[in-house]
């Protein structure tokens, strides 16, 4: 009989590395179940039970009420939720697993699974590619509360890593922390991406695939510098904005929401930047198609050490669409990457003036943005393809 999985995950945008990990775990011959919810930042796209279908990928997905997702006790209450209703769901369910696979936010997913664990039997697997409660540091908040949620937070991750089976997350950075912590081994695996799906695409036939309401918006003949993800304090969206006006002959594309994308668009509005267009986020189906279009990715991140763990999501796909990258970050692990394969250029925040003049010679030198880019999508072949998982997971689950 074959070994199954249940892959739970709980859903900003939509699944990511969550749904490419469960590609892989199927192409090893596991059965896979993805427990999720209707991504938050994209309530009205498909479900992700109908994507994962084509690849004969069950999927449950939590059916939340709407709650407010803007304020730290707001997601703490969609996360309490999903924990909730997941282990109920799945304890009713007569399926049980032989791992159990959490993909965060942790501990919520954790602490799901040990339950789960509890009753059914299995092995857990945590995959962790946040520092949670350290973020806390960095979020305005009352200083006594801060601090009580933090030490709990240490505390639930301490009791629930005693738990656990094994530890995964994303980069070598995160594996000596999480591996100090927990004082156990910690797995390493890269992002995953499927790369037949994002790969470079030549930026007319692009800019031509995407819907009327897009495609209209879109002017070809620019120079075009895409920014997609979160726009929230972390991400440091202003500096698309300072970017934007020194740099008034490119067109600055902004996909994406968060708490700072208001007042990013006020402030655009009242500094008359007419060179930033904001997109809402779309289907993640049509992400391949949005990131071609552009000439030069951005990735920004504010100015602080905790940071340095840093490999996002959108550096990855990024990477596999094939256009050079400028990291505006701390150092980090995505800015060593990129600068260790040549994909691009890594700047500080504070030398932002250095970064326009990258991003004008990039718009001069058709021959220097075609190396990197094509390193970036090597980097990506080389490092963040399913099959390189699948690799990994042959350790874990077989």
């Amino acid at each position: 009989m074959n070994k199954s999985v249940c892959l739970i995950s709980f859903s900003d945008f939509g699944l990511g590395r969550g749904e490419y990990l469960a590609k892989a775990m199927k192409a090893m011959g596991l059965e896979v179940l993805v427990v999720t919810n209707k991504p938050v930042y994209s309530g009205s796209f498909k479900s992700i039970k109908s994507t994962l279908s084509k690849d004969e990928i069950d999927a449950l997905e939590i059916p939340l009420p709407y709650l407010p997702y803007d304020d730290l006790i707001s997601r703490f209450a969609q996360y309490i939720l999903f924990m909730i209703l997941s282990s109920l769901i799945l304890l009713k369910s007569r399926r049980s697993f032989d791992f159990y696979y959490s993909r965060g936010p942790q501990p919520f997913t954790e602490i799901t699974c040990c339950i789960l664990k509890l009753f059914k039997g299995g092995k857990i697997i945590s995959d962790i590619t946040d520092l949670w409660p350290d973020a806390l540091e960095y979020v305005r908040m009352n200083v006594f509360l801060k601090r009580i949620l933090i030490l709990f937070g240490h505390t639930v991750n301490s009791l629930i890593w005693s738990k656990l089976d094994e530890i995964v997350t994303h980069n070598e950075v995160m594996a000596h922390i999480l591996s100090k912590r927990s004082r156990r081994r910690v797995h390493v695996i890269y992002g995953v991406i499927d790369l037949e799906r994002f790969k470079p695409i030549p930026k007319y036939e692009a800019i031509q695939k995407l819907p009327k309401n897009i495609r209209g918006k879109i002017d070809r003949n620019y120079f075009i510098v895409l920014y997609a993800g979160l726009l929230g304090p972390f991400q440091n969206p202003e500096i698309i904005l300072k970017l934007a006006q020194y740099i008034r002959n490119a067109l600055f594309v902004v996909i994406g929401t968060g708490p700072l994308k208001e007042n990013l668009i006020k402030e655009g509005e009242k500094q008359q930047v007419n060179n930033i267009l904001f997109l809402d986020s779309v289907p993640h189906s049509l992400m391949p198609m949005v990131y071609n279009t552009a000439d030069l990715f951005l990735l920004t991140y504010m100015a602080t050490d905790f940071l340095k763990i840093g490999l996002p999501k959108k550096f990855i796909e990024y990477a596999a669409c094939g256009r050079p990258i400028i990291c505006i970050t701390p150092e980090c692990i995505a800015s060593k990457l990129c600068s260790k394969w040549n994909a691009g250029y890594h700047v500080l925040p504070e030398r932002l003036k250095d970064a326009a003049d990258i991003i004008l010679e990039l718009k001069s030198n058709e021959n220097i943005k075609k190396s990197l880019g094509t390193n970036a999508r090597k980097m990506a072949e080389s490092l963040f393809s399913i099959e390189k998982a699948k690799e990994e997971l042959q350790v874990l689950l077989i």
